[in-house]
């Protein structure tokens, strides 16, 4: 009877664990995440974009409220993602939909050793020092929050064992555990090299990734819900961006309190050749229809490029060639607001007509691009 009972109960915390987060909002709220991490939570190889896909829900929560707390730093994509106001809800939604899906059956999501290193000498290391919390098959614990590292990226894996060294990063386990301390640079590329290799295993010929279903009718309707609310609201949200569906997603930001349009034209140059963006084209809309005595809110479009990333988008489909040049609009609404706003590459980035490799160049870009919008828009680069 007890037996009877106790399986009763663990149905009973599960559906209701199930019922506290909403699918459909965290679906939602990943279109922000999505412009780094890429649609399905798949990451790309470098140091930026960590795969968040099949993460436990627990560890996201934990990492979302550390960046969210300043424990953990990175403030382009504090803007970027509106963690700042993200509620509890919000980041178990989201924390639980990422959770949800599972691309490691799915040969196109396959991780490469992008770093080298020697891949039995890095089984050594693990099996001596990783594999009791991170388990044989590196996939983590779910149950005591640990995090997977098979599925993750090379250079995110090695930027964050140099992190550990450091102490710019804590390890959970123990944080005054020196373990690190004893990894030369060599050991850590055979570390990761061994890691690539982790999912491997779960790969199926001919799987595709699982992705959690939601309800495309609800979804809709609280993207209307949410998008009405900010207009009654009228608070301009100055220090994140914000996603907005036409056909395309638009990454859009307003210019800070005090940003004068002189301020962002200038942040905004400054910072594409700190990237290495060539600014190609620059239309002042807005001034050439006052010189016609037309009148007009500001408009003005900034247009950005480099040459050997259009190169590599138009050998893998010549058609990516509509989406150059990358371009920012500046754009003054109704209320006399002054906005960033760009196309977010979403749509290029998730197409199954990119090659892999050539999707890490379309987020980097895309990062670029964000990283123009967000200089511009604070004045500060």
């Amino acid at each position: 009877m007890m037996k009877r009972y106790f399986i009763v109960m663990v149905l009973v915390l599960m559906s209701t664990s199930l019922l506290a987060a909403n699918l459909e909002n965290g679906y939602l709220i990943n279109k922000n995440c999505a412009i780094c991490h890429g649609q399905y939570g798949q990451g790309t190889p470098g140091r930026l974009s960590p795969r968040l896909a099949g993460l436990s829900e627990d560890y996201l929560i934990k990492a979302i409220n550390e960046y969210k707390g300043g424990v953990r730093v990175n403030p382009t994509m504090m803007m970027t993602s509106g963690i700042g106001s993200m509620s509890a809800q919000d980041i178990e939604d989201v924390a639980y939909y990422l959770s949800s899906i599972d691309l490691s059956r799915d040969a196109q999501f396959d991780i490469k050793p992008s770093l080298g290193g020697d891949r039995v000498k890095g089984e050594a290391i693990y099996d001596d020092e990783c594999r009791f919390c991170h388990r044989r098959d590196g996939f983590g614990k779910d149950s005591r929050g640990v995090p997977a590292i098979a599925g993750q990226h090379t250079e995110y894996l090695f930027q964050n064992l140099k992190m550990f060294q450091t102490r710019l990063r804590i390890h959970d386990d123990d944080p005054d555990d020196t373990l690190f301390d004893r990894f030369s640079d060599e050991d850590i590329i055979n570390l990761t090299a061994y890691a690539a290799s982790l999912d491997d295993r779960r790969i199926i010929n001919g799987a595709d990734a699982y992705l959690p279903r939601v309800d495309e009718r609800m979804v809709a309707r609280m993207a209307a819900a949410k998008e009405a609310a900010a207009k009654q609201s009228k608070k301009v949200v100055t220090d994140q961006l914000t996603i907005s569906d036409i056909t395309q997603t638009v990454a859009q930001m307003p210019l800070k309190d005090g940003v004068s349009i002189e301020d962002a034209i200038d942040a905004m140059r400054s910072k594409a050749v700190e990237l290495n963006l060539k600014m190609v084209g620059e239309q002042q809309v807005s001034q050439e229809l006052a010189a016609r005595d037309v009148e007009s809110p500001h408009l003005s479009i900034y247009q950005f490029c480099d040459p050997m990333d259009a190169r590599e988008m138009i050998i893998a489909n010549p058609i990516f060639a509509s989406y150059m040049p990358c371009r920012i609009s500046m754009v003054e609404d109704q209320e006399g607001v002054t906005w960033l706003m760009m196309l977010n590459l979403d749509m290029l980035i998730n197409s199954k007509l990119l090659p892999p490799q050539v999707v890490e160049t379309a987020i980097r870009v895309n990062q670029a691009m964000l990283d123009v919008m967000i200089a511009g828009a604070t004045g500060e680069f």
